[in-house]
């Protein structure tokens, strides 16, 4: 009895923390949503384009190794769902593709994001199969979508940087700094590359996502 209560305990706790990261997501978007309406990011300012994308991202990876709300769902989240995340990059990709064809956005960039996003978003939905615990061969699957991914999306920042930063036709980027764009570099990217990270720390440990908020530590 002493052990259901427990059981229960801890997951009523994992539960109250993905509601808290879960506001915290909502939240963080809907700031996103203001300083993209708001017009802080701009060619003038594009230094900050990058500057956003990494402190968001530390942020959130140092928030996931501590001990609070987010380190728990880290550890307990279904990896599927990590994954299945990154189906929103192939319509963002579609977009990316659009705004090229209209010439609102580089056709370097354009291009190579738009084709990337689509590839990564359509096979997250298969990396995604094969269950909660999958087999070997989906495992490798699973790491082999992963890897695939966090190197689309770093040649794409790699890509996007030089020309913002680098080169002598930033304004060619433009189009990523009007509505609703600026939500990219703001709130997507930084998950983008945590829900990697996250991903690879899971897949390689082994663990199947869905049995590991019940082998969670107890909070001392």
């Amino acid at each position: 009895m002493a052990d259901a209560l427990a059981f229960a305990d801890m997951n009523a706790s994992v539960i109250a923390a993905r509601m808290r990261v879960l506001l915290g997501l909502v939240l963080w978007l809907a700031l996103a949503l203001v300083l993209g309406a708001s017009g802080v990011l701009t060619i003038e300012r594009r230094p900050l384009v990058p500057l956003a994308i990494a402190s968001s991202t530390i942020a959130l990876v140092l928030l996931g190794r501590r001990r609070g709300a987010l380190a728990t769902v880290a550890q307990s989240i279904d990896v599927r769902v990590l994954i299945l995340f990154h189906a929103i990059r192939a319509p963002i990709g579609a977009g990316f593709l659009a705004l090229g064809a209209d010439g609102r956005l580089d056709p370097l960039f354009a291009e190579v994001a738009g084709w990337g996003d689509i590839a990564v978003g359509i096979t997250a939905v298969i990396a995604a199969m094969g269950g909660a615990r999958p087999s070997a061969t989906w495992m490798r699957v699973r790491l082999v979508w992963n890897a695939f991914g966090l190197a689309d999306i770093l040649v794409v920042l790699v890509i996007a940087q030089s020309i913002l930063l680098g080169s002598d036709h930033p304004q060619t980027m433009a189009g990523l700094l009007v509505m609703p764009w600026p939500v990219i570099p703001l709130w997507v990217v930084p998950l983008v590359l945590a829900t990697h990270a996250l991903s690879f720390a899971r897949l390689r440990a082994g663990r199947p996502a869905s049995t590991a908020s019940g082998r969670l530590a107890a909070p001392t």
